[in-house]
């Protein structure tokens, strides 16, 4: 409110120290708050309203001041109104903007700064608009106003009475009018107010002083308790220093304990016995802490001690420990060394011509003697490794561990020495026993030649050589052969034996490979001959492929046009699709044939270990020749089935079209004749069934049917299938329906004012039995139908006098909203499955709703598409929709 905005607020504010007794304590006179645009001013809190009764006059008179938006909150008349502090109050009449506006005295209660007169919304409240400091004035001076409060005064700022406005008087020195002084029709104080006021101001003058002096009690009580708490800290402070004391200066912080005890003993008063507890308490558990640190000196000393004296130990055990280190180490190696040198005069012996046996026996003695060695060394480096682990925390032993590391290196290189002498032990066994052999062959050879040797001459004849070939090599030598053999080794005596068997065993291999060349060389023919004549198979197969590949472009030439090209009749695009199926036939024959070659050729590659998988290496391009032919002529094959069905959906449609023209064309007729379907049918030829001549005799005699040569027969085909056309047929062909598209009714007869069978609802389908028909008395056209929904007969209004429409052709065509099966039965269970029924595809209705056995609903229709009949669901027993009525 732009009063509050503008307010002036004097004093502490709410939150102020509080002073007395319901009483504000004012913050230096300065305004607490004072934000831009605004005067805001500290004021004197906790108003207490006071007794008594000042100087009063009948009204006052506010004008003039220099800040517009208090002078438009304070100008005005004020008449009295109660009183504050012993003088009269005064209350603006009206209100500014709807804000009480007083003028009011406050006395020094709260300080001399704060008493005077104030205009305020309230009397002792927060805020404040001027102020004038005149503490004697029994009434509101004419002048001498600060606005703000705090501010300079503001001289164009007066208050007059309205008797002295009048006039002309002067107001009293120091006020508007002097005390005692009652201006004429002004309300005196009620008798005995005066006294009871003074009375109240005796009592909080007692009041005050009793507070005052509690008050002065209360500080000198503080100011003991402070004396008592800065003795008390000081020896606190000295207990402090003794908790933190060491062995070192325990001694003099106890002593300076002891002084601050003793110099403020006295001023601690109260205190002093809780502070001597504290101080003895810190001493004794200062002095027992020293106990422990001096303690634990002469604990870390002895230590300290016992520490030296077991590193003295250690390092001998060090020393000890090198040394025999060292000792056995240098054995060990003496060892190794001694058993390398058995082992490299054991190699040297070897090819020196020792015997077999002498070979193995010094084998065994240098292996034993490797392997106790190696085990020897092994279990001395592993002894130090184990030893060393006790000394490894000893200084000493790190000074040391470098020259022990070298030690168990060299063993460990001793060992591996060794190791690599198991071989030559290894070899030397194998040498010996290769020697063994060879002996043991040379003396098996050596008998062999004296068993050949028939003369005992010393030496072996060409018969002799030609025995021995046959018995032991099984091989008979020509006499080339034998020739060169004699010539080249004769006289073959013992030592000439052994070159005389490798020659024979050479000239043996020879003929062998010989002979095998030549079997090799015939086999070979004979493949060759074999694989080409499988070449011959793929040939053929080959020139089968070719034409195949022929009749396949011929007909993919054939099947594309098909398949672009919607605007052929039906006709041709069934013809196009015949040949190109023809030609298809012819290629897929030529590749069965061509298929009978390939595995013939694979038959007989399987059968011949030699001609595995020849065909399918020379073969390759043939057998991919023909998947490629097949893969073009599935997809011509896709094409056409494709081109089919279209022809097969546009045959349809182009039928479905005649049959509507035809269809119209005799309803056309039997609205002229005023003739039902039944009269109609009976009309053409008795009431008897239409044969196919007849038929088409009646097509021609409609008024407006344009045929082609073979509709009529086509039609004929498509109504009556192989049989006449029946009576039922033609009711069937000429049915119309309507579908409610505003609510109506149904009456008995063609007048609208006969009997009302029954209301139709929006969205009923109905079967149109006669009509339409002229109303003469309304002029409205009726015609007469049959409810799909329960066969009610009756005559409905197709539109009203001013164009409503109440029913429109249609209502028997449903469009599949969620893909389904076209059945040939009523029952989905017993029922098979004609084809698939996809969203978009629009049905003809044949006869409407049923339920089967499961309780769906269904129909039986006719697809659009391509004319296929059957059951159709509407909608599941969940509740989802298969069709909708479109």
């Amino acid at each position: 409110m732009a009063w509050q905005q503008q307010a002036m607020m004097k004093g502490g504010g709410k939150g102020g120290p509080a002073m007395g007794k319901g009483y504000g304590q004012p913050q230096g006179g300065k305004p607490s708050f004072q934000p831009k645009g605004q005067v805001v001013q500290p004021r004197p809190a906790g108003v207490m309203m006071g007794g008594g009764g000042g100087a009063s006059s009948s009204s006052i008179t506010v004008s003039g001041c220099q800040n517009l938006t208090v002078s438009n909150i304070i100008k005005g008349t004020y008449s009295a109104n109660g009183a504050n502090h012993g003088k009269t109050v005064y209350k603006k009449d009206g209100q500014a903007g709807g804000v009480t506006v007083l003028i009011y005295y406050w006395d020094e209660r709260d300080g001399p700064s704060f008493s005077g007169w104030w205009f305020g919304p309230k009397v002792g409240g927060d805020q404040v608009w001027a102020y004038n400091g005149n503490k004697a004035a029994p009434a509101p001076p004419p002048n001498g106003w600060k606005v703000p409060w705090d501010g300079q005064i503001d001289n164009t700022l007066s208050l007059t009475t309205a008797g002295a406005a009048g006039k002309g008087a002067a107001p009293a020195p120091g006020g508007i009018r002097p005390p005692g002084m009652v201006q004429p029709g002004a309300v005196r104080p009620p008798p005995g107010m005066i006294q009871k006021q003074a009375e109240q101001a005796k009592q909080r003058e007692e009041e005050q002083q009793k507070r005052q002096a509690e008050l002065k009690a209360k500080r000198e009580q503080e100011e003991n308790r402070r004396k008592e708490q800065a003795a008390a800290l000081a020896v606190r402070k000295a207990i402090q220093k003794v908790r933190t004391a060491n062995p070192d200066n325990y001694d003099e912080l106890r002593a300076q304990l002891e002084e601050a005890q003793a110099s403020n003993l006295e001023a601690m008063g109260s205190q002093a016995e809780k502070v001597s507890q504290e101080a003895t308490t810190a001493l004794e558990q200062a002095q027992k802490r020293i106990d422990e640190v001096n303690e634990k000196r002469v604990q870390e000393e002895q230590n300290k001690l016992e520490a030296e004296k077991k590193k003295k130990e250690l390092e001998e055990k060090v020393d000890a420990f090198v040394t025999e280190a060292k000792n056995e180490a240098t054995a060990m190696l003496e060892k190794v060394k001694l058993a390398e040198e058995g082992a490299q005069k054991l190699e040297e012996g070897s090819s020196n011509g020792s015997t077999p046996d002498a070979m193995v026996a010094e084998a065994e003695s240098a292996e034993t003697l490797i392997n106790e060695t190696m085990e020897s060394a092994k279990s001395a480096r592993l002894s130090i490794i184990e030893k060393q682990k006790e000394l490894a925390d000893a200084e000493s032993f790190r000074k040391v561990k470098r020259e022990i590391l070298e030690l168990t290196s060299k063993l460990a290189g001793g060992v591996r020495s060794l190791d690599r002498f198991s071989s030559v032990i290894k070899t030397t066994r194998e040498k010996a026993a290769k020697k063994s052999a060879a002996l043991a062959k040379l003396e098996e050879k050596k008998a062999e030649f004296k068993k050949y040797d028939l003369d005992k001459d010393g030496k072996l004849s060409r018969k002799e050589v030609v025995a021995y070939c046959k018995a032991i090599i099984q091989f008979e030598l020509g006499v080339e052969t034998l020739d060169t053999i004699m010539k080249s080794l004769e006289p073959i005596t013992a030592e000439k034996f052994r070159p005389m068997h490798q020659k024979v065993c050479i000239a043996k291999s020879e003929v062998l490979e010989e002979r095998k060349r030549q079997e090799e060389e015939a086999k070979r023919k004979v493949i060759e001959e074999q694989k080409q004549a499988i070449k011959a198979i793929l040939e053929e197969a080959s020139k089968l492929q070719a034409s195949a590949e022929e009749s396949a472009v011929e007909a993919e030439t054939k099947a594309r046009p098909l398949i672009k090209d919607s605007d052929k009749p039906a006709g041709e695009i069934q013809e196009a699709a015949t040949e190109a199926e023809n030609l298809m036939k012819k290629s897929e024959e030529a590749l069965d044939e061509s298929a009978a070659k390939l595995k013939q050729a694979k038959e007989e590659c399987e059968a011949n270990e030699d001609l595995k998988g020849f065909d399918q290496e020379a073969g390759r391009g043939v057998i991919q020749k023909e998947t490629r032919i097949r893969s073009r002529l599935s997809k011509v094959a896709a094409g056409v089935k494709m081109a089919r069905e279209k022809a097969t959906r546009k045959a349809f449609a182009e039928i479905d079209q005649k049959r509507t023209a035809a269809a119209t064309a005799i309803r056309t007729k039997m609205t002229e004749d005023s003739k039902t379907g039944e009269q109609f049918f009976d009309g053409i030829n008795g009431g008897s069934a239409l044969s196919k001549e007849k038929f088409a005799e009646f097509l021609k005699g409609l008024p407006g049917l344009e045929l082609k040569e073979d509709d009529a027969d086509k039609l004929f085909e498509n109504i009556a299938g192989d049989a006449d056309v029946s009576k039922e047929r033609f009711l069937e062909l000429v049915r119309v329906y309507y579908k409610c598209v505003k609510a109506t009714v149904m009456s008995e007869d063609i007048s609208i004012k006969s009997k009302t069978m029954r209301r139709l609802e929006l969205g009923e389908v109905l079967e149109a039995l006669e009509g339409p028909s002229k109303e003469e008395a309304s002029g409205v056209d009726r015609v007469r139908c049959q409810s799909t929904q329960d066969d009610t007969i009756g005559w409905v209004t197709l539109a009203g006098n001013q164009g409503t429409a109440f029913l429109e052709p249609g209502g028997n065509f449903y469009q599949c909203v969620k893909e389904t099966l076209l059945t040939d039965g009523l029952s989905v269970q017993d029922s098979k499955t004609i084809r698939r029924i996809t969203k978009g595809e629009v049905i003809e209705v044949l006869e409407f709703q049923k339920k089967d056995a499961s309780d769906l609903k269904r129909i039986k229709g006719k697809a659009k598409l391509d004319g296929a009949c059957g059951w159709i669901t509407l909608q599941s027993n969940q509740g989802t929709a298969f069709l909708e009525p479109c």
